[in-house]
């Protein structure tokens, strides 16, 4: 279902918050639940059962005690997975947090119907591998979902785990500008490597340039070259038979959007292997910058031996120069103000979220890449607060009012771009999706034409859509004047 299906549908609320009375139970009796207990202030619910509606899910046993949306996506016996966006425990510049986290609500109503597929027999597992600083039992208390977790757990015969995917999360040193580690590790079926090979969209480009700001270049080296190009995942995941992904919408420095297809970067347990840019500038075969500049490439080479140099007062030096040569901008300004890639010409993390998809999708439970699709796909994306701007971490919140819902991420995100005012043809990430490639593992088969958007009632192709509704999101700086909507 997940690889041709076009449908998305997108719901609107009058409501520009979320509820706050936890468990967030629907606003009313539903026939085909078995709870009484309602909440008439819950708008969230209501919406999320109405993107399930439009989308024509069991449409012949709506209405009754037998609606079940979720059956064609999860069958009694499966293990489900449930991917919120929860990246951090707070807004950067402490604005709302929802602009850039999921809220619990939303949740709620998942979960219910997850059950209801599963007919109390099957395993939930929800998780997130956060930004490398965050605290993971924070983001759970801050979005409401241990709360509502440790209230669900006595409601259905279901397991349901939540834990922290990531293999080891950074903590601050004493030291100037280092960041130290500390083990996690807390998935109780480990981690596999996961391989993609020639299937990898890094096929043919120089692993020497290959970088994330948080982690030593020679980890990431060793994983991206060889002919190998291959991922750490949790067993959890790659264990189960479906998953849903729940990301917020909101923009991103480096992708323009962050939606479906970005959000399998938090599936990923070790951040070592994940590139987001390339070294240098565009004339010198990077991403990393736009015009060349010794300095920036003096300031490269100096965090490398920080992230990858074992003793401590080598780091600190280092560190320190980098400091002091990274401030001479402000007397001899750079002739541009990028760095680590954060603007339209990244050319570098659209290809690592490919990998990740082709991985959700493809691998089986031994991480070995399959002709076929291995788990099921749905994304609900939260929207009733969305995030312009300085996303991901800072955006500036937006009463956006929707949630939009679909069966494939590059599809959802195409239709989430386009509700926000941006051109798809102009973002690599959703673009390269509906490319053929060598014509295995695809993401999406089919093309934008083949988007069929549900709104109530009304359907219209994706072209159509921002006649109806365009949010006009403002993008990230980087790529502010490159990506919106023409008109």
């Amino acid at each position: 279902m997940a690889l041709n299906n076009g449908k998305v549908s997108i719901v609107f609320t009058n409501k520009p918050h979320y509820p706050t009375i936890n468990p967030f139970h629907p606003p009313e009796s539903y026939p085909e639940l078995k709870s009484a207990s309602t909440d008439d202030s819950n708008h969230v619910y209501a919406c999320v059962r109405e993107a399930f509606r439009c989308l024509g899910l069991d449409r012949d046993n709506f209405g009754t005690a037998k609606w079940n949306p979720l059956k064609e996506i999860i069958e009694p016996g499966m293990t489900v997975f449930l991917k919120p966006n929860t990246v951090a425990h707070v807004h950067e510049d402490k604005k709302d947090v929802f602009s850039v986290i999921v809220h619990a609500s939303v949740l709620r109503p998942i979960l219910d119907y997850v059950c209801k597929a599963l007919n109390d027999e099957g395993h939930i597992i929800i998780g997130d591998s956060q930004l490398y600083a965050s605290h993971f039992d924070k983001a759970m208390a801050v979005s409401q979902i241990q709360e509502l977790l440790d209230w669900y757990r006595n409601q259905t015969p279901v397991p349901i785990e939540c834990f922290d995917l990531r293999t080891n999360r950074a903590v601050r040193t004493y030291l100037y500008g280092r960041w130290g580690r500390i083990p996690v590790g807390q998935d109780p079926r480990g981690y596999r490597f996961v391989d993609l090979g020639d299937l990898s969209c890094f096929k043919g480009i120089d692993p020497k340039r290959l970088r994330i700001a948080i982690a030593s270049h020679k980890n990431m080296y060793k994983h991206h070259s060889g002919g190998k190009h291959e991922y750490v995942f949790p067993q959890s995941f790659l264990d189960s038979n479906a998953v849903i992904s729940i990301p917020k919408l909101k923009t991103h420095r480096r992708t323009a959007v962050t939606l479906a297809l970005k959000n399998f970067m938090g599936i990923p347990s070790w951040k070592d292997t994940l590139p987001h840019f390339m070294t240098g500038s565009v004339s010198e075969g990077g991403d990393q910058y736009i015009n060349p500049s010794w300095r920036k490439r003096v300031v490269t080479r100096l965090h490398d031996v920080k992230e990858s140099n074992p003793y401590i007062p080598v780091k600190f030096v280092c560190a320190v120069a980098k400091k002091i040569l990274w401030e001479s901008h402000k007397i001899f300004p750079f002739k541009d103000d990028v760095y680590e890639a954060m603007w339209y010409g990244n050319d570098t993390l659209w290809r690592t979220l490919m990998d990740l998809n082709r991985i959700v999708l493809y691998a089986d439970k031994q991480g070995k890449i399959q002709e076929t699709q291995q788990r099921k796909f749905f994304s609900l994306i939260d929207g009733v607060v969305g995030g312009e701007g300085d996303g991901p971490l800072s955006p500036d919140p937006v009463d956006s009012r929707v949630f939009l819902a679909g069966f494939n991420p590059v599809t959802v995100d195409a239709v989430g771009a386009t509700l926000m005012g941006h051109d798809i043809a102009k973002i690599p990430l959703i673009q390269k999706g509906f490319e053929k490639d060598n014509g295995r593992c695809r993401v999406f088969c089919g093309s934008p034409g083949d988007i069929q958007v549900l709104n109530g009632d009304m359907a219209y192709t994706l072209k159509e859509l921002p006649k109806h509704h365009n949010l006009k999101f403002e993008p990230h700086p980087g790529w502010k004047g490159h990506v919106e909507l023409d008109g």
